[in-house]
């Protein structure tokens, strides 16, 4: 076997969700089973982040959530939290085998990726399924794969917007700067709730390149597309 490569059977991997394996042999298993299980035992303990952290400002409730003046941990936490000291052990860019379920025994991608793109998926998890602003856009994520390319996958997501909204310009737009509003407010704030308590930077810098898709997002996306086509063409 080549130095440096991993063997691994594919039947091992059935459920959705995210598998992060490296070189060492060690696997760390994301899928959306395993997060809401771990998520739920890790959310009732409340010895899990001191009381200094859970007061912080930077911890609090975003300004635009529906909870916010409750106690309480932000939503968007949960599939991160539970993680935390096994993803803290790894910087943004070392790297690592990724695999990704997109349905249970549905199809496989696998990329070699840097961990930070690898955990775009819990970003987009976090932000868009969790968070209680975030998740009413979930449905515009459809076939957008989380380890794919950012500039890919912003591409994906303008088409599910163009077809939700039946290419009518003026409500693309409103939607987009909508979007964009809500989710740099989410997502900068979860970075600093991140800064809190992360000692690596590889789940913050993956909601720091959430941050950057939707800015991507905010460009002249027709003339992106015009140009894309045109180069597949």
């Amino acid at each position: 076997m080549e130095k440096n490569s991993i063997a691994f059977h594919l039947g091992d991997y059935r459920q959705k969700g995210l598998y992060l394996l490296f070189e060492d042999s060690s696997i760390i298993s994301l899928t959306e089973r395993n997060i809401e299980l771990t998520a739920n035992k890790f959310w009732e303990d409340p010895n899990k982040i001191p009381i200094q952290i859970r007061k912080a400002s930077d911890f609090q409730l975003c300004e635009i959530c529906p909870e916010r003046g409750r106690e309480g941990i932000c939503h968007s936490l949960r599939p991160v939290l539970p993680f935390l000291e096994l993803i803290d052990q790894y910087s943004s860019f070392d790297k690592v085998t990724a695999m990704y379920r997109e349905n249970d025994n549905g199809l496989l991608y696998i990329s070699e990726t840097a961990m930070q793109t690898a955990l775009q998926y819990i970003s987009i998890l976090s932000l868009l399924s969790y968070c209680r602003v975030g998740r009413k856009y979930w449905k515009y994520y459809y076939g957008v794969i989380p380890i794919m390319e950012i500039d890919t996958a912003v591409t994906r997501f303008y088409l599910n917007i163009y077809w939700h909204h039946h290419g009518k310009m003026d409500e693309i737009n409103n939607f987009i700067s909508e979007f964009r509003a809500n989710i740099s407010i989410i997502s900068v704030n979860i970075i600093k709730r991140l800064n809190l308590i992360c000692k690596k930077d590889a789940f913050v810098n993956a909601f720091i390149n959430a941050h950057v898709f939707v800015e991507l997002l905010s460009m002249d996306m027709e003339a992106v597309l015009k140009k894309t086509f045109h180069t597949l063409g």
